[in-house]
C-alpha cells in the first residue's frame, strides 16, 4: 500500500505532472527518470507510472523495446497547462525533480550545450534586511524611515512614508507608499532603498490609494501602418483573435505596462525611469 500514489499529496501530484511534462515536450518518460529525479524507489516510479496512465488515457504507449513510455500524436494534457518554460527547463537537461518546483518560475540560464540560451537582464539587488522591514510595514499598516537613493535627487534624506501594497513592473519590485512630505502616493523602486527602519514619529493614516484600487481596461489595436501579413504575425504573438485586445490592469500600473510595450506612456509626466546604460564597448570573448 505504501507505493500507491495519492494524488492528493503534493509530491505525488508533482510526480504525475512532471510525468506529463515528459511525454508532451519530450515525448517519452522512463521510470528512472523518477527514480533519479525525486530520488523514489523503482515501485513507487511504477505506481506513479500505473497513476498517471489511469488519469491521462491520450494516446501513451510502452514501447518494450526502448523501454519506456511514449505520446503518440493525439496525445493531449490533462494535469496541467503546457508552458514554454517547460520546454527550456527539461532542454536544459536539469534534473525533473529540481525542474518540476522551477517550473512556475523564469527558466535558468542555459548551462551546456548551444539548444536554448536567453538574454538575461542584470538582476536588480534588494536589502533583504530593509525589503523585511517594508514587507512587515505592510502586513502590520506601519510606517517606516526609508534612506531612499533617486536618480532625480543627489539627496540621501531619510524618507517617512507608509506602505500599503508591493508591485511587480515588469523588471523591478516598487512598493506604493504614501508620502506625506509630498502629499501622494508613489511608487518606491525596492533595488534603491539603502536603508529602512521602522518610523520614529507615527505617521498620519493616509487617503486610500484611489489609482491603485481602480481598475482599467486598455484597449489596444494592432498598427494600422502594419501590413496584413504583420498585423497577423502580432496577432498570433499574441493570442488575438481580433485585431483588439483588452487588458485589465491597476490605472497605478499602466504607465509600466505602455512602457512594457512600447507605448506612449507619459503626458506632461513628471515621472521618469533611469536613463538606458551607456556601452563602452563590446568586444569578443577570448
Amino acid at each position: 500500500m505504501g507505493n500507491v500514489t495519492n494524488e492528493e499529496n503534493w509530491a505525488a501530484r508533482e510526480r504525475l505532472r512532471m510525468i506529463e511534462v515528459m511525454l508532451w515536450w519530450r515525448g517519452w518518460v522512463r521510470r528512472g527518470d523518477l527514480i533519479s529525479g525525486f530520488g523514489i524507489s523503482a515501485a513507487q516510479a511504477s505506481g506513479d507510472l500505473q497513476r498517471f496512465l489511469e488519469l491521462n488515457r491520450t494516446g501513451v504507449i510502452y514501447q518494450t523495446n526502448r523501454k519506456r513510455y511514449e505520446a503518440g500524436d493525439n496525445f493531449s494534457c490533462r494535469l496541467h497547462r503546457p508552458s514554454i518554460a517547460e520546454a527550456v527547463t527539461l532542454l536544459l537537461g536539469q534534473n525533473p525533480g529540481h525542474a518540476a518546483l522551477s517550473m512556475r518560475s523564469e527558466p535558468a540560464p542555459a548551462q551546456a550545450g548551444d539548444a536554448v540560451d536567453m538574454v538575461l537582464m542584470p538582476q536588480r539587488v534588494v536589502n533583504d534586511r530593509a525589503a523585511r522591514v517594508l514587507m512587515m510595514a505592510i502586513l502590520r499598516k506601519q510606517a517606516v524611515d526609508v534612506r531612499y537613493l533617486s536618480v532625480n535627487s543627489a539627496s540621501r534624506k531619510m524618507r517617512t512614508l507608509v506602505p500599503r501594497a508591493l508591485a511587480w513592473d515588469g523588471t523591478r519590485w516598487h512598493a506604493r507608499c504614501w508620502d506625506g512630505e509630498h502629499q501622494e502616493w508613489r511608487d518606491y523602486v525596492l533595488g534603491r532603498m539603502e536603508e529602512c527602519r521602522w518610523a520614529k514619529t507615527e505617521a498620519e493614516e493616509p487617503p486610500n490609494d484611489v489609482e491603485w484600487e481602480t481598475f482599467v481596461v486598455l484597449k489596444l489595436k494592432t498598427n494600422a501602418s502594419l501590413s496584413k501579413e504583420a498585423r497577423a504575425a502580432v496577432k498570433m504573438d499574441y493570442g488575438m483573435s481580433s485585431d483588439v485586445k483588452e487588458i485589465r490592469v491597476r490605472k497605478a500600473m499602466v504607465k509600466y505596462l505602455r512602457r512594457n510595450l512600447g507605448l506612449p506612456w507619459a503626458n506632461g509626466s513628471k515621472d521618469s525611469f533611469e536613463p538606458h546604460f551607456q556601452v563602452v564597448s563590446e568586444k569578443k570573448e577570448a
